[in-house]
């Protein structure tokens, strides 16, 4: 697969997602909310980065939950992490295989906070680390540059967003994204 194949497959995977995922994220949403937040600690790396600094603003502005972005070492160098009770903690990674992403997550789970993964590889250690997986189900890509991997990521933020919200405000706004992702490409 090339990378311009990779590219036009993203309206497929991204309309994949929300129709097979969406319920699985409304559910994990629930048991999220019914927990005392104060805010989501996220750890990613690479493109993934660059995805959770989506989801500071989207959670930020849509669900008021302030984000900040892990320092992995602080939980492996200097084993001293961060009080997480009152966090939701989030691990963002294509493959899932990050030891520095899955040692924050197994921490906030040690310390009883909510987990959640985003990833492609359900069965990953940071998926099986996780309380809650949003499985982006891209396939493999085989391009040098993240492409329809990313887009998932960033339509599985946009869903958690979504279920977070009261009555699932921004549902229809959200089925529109693989058409307007379309008509870009056009």
């Amino acid at each position: 697969m090339s990378l311009k194949s990779e590219i036009l497959d993203q309206p497929a995977v991204l309309t994949r997602l929300l129709a097979n995922r969406m319920d699985d994220v409304r559910r994990m949403a629930q048991e999220i909310a019914h927990r005392e937040l104060d805010f989501v600690l996220l750890a990613a790396r690479g493109t993934s980065d660059n995805a959770g600094l989506y989801a500071k603003y989207v959670w930020g502005i849509r669900n008021r939950l302030p984000v900040a972005l892990a320092a992995p070492s602080m939980f492996s160098v200097y084993q001293s992490p961060p009080l997480l009770k009152h966090a939701l903690v989030v691990g963002i990674s294509q493959s899932g295989q990050s030891p520095d992403i899955v040692n924050v997550v197994q921490e906030g789970r040690r310390q009883g906070a909510p987990t959640l993964a985003i990833t492609d590889d359900p069965s990953s250690p940071l998926a099986r680390t996780a309380d809650h997986v949003i499985f982006t189900d891209t396939g493999t890509e085989r391009s040098v540059a993240a492409t329809k991997t990313y887009t998932a990521q960033l339509m599985a933020i946009a869903m958690l967003s979504v279920g977070l919200r009261p009555g699932g405000e921004g549902q229809r706004e959200l089925d529109l994204v693989p058409d307007l992702v379309t008509l870009r490409m056009g």
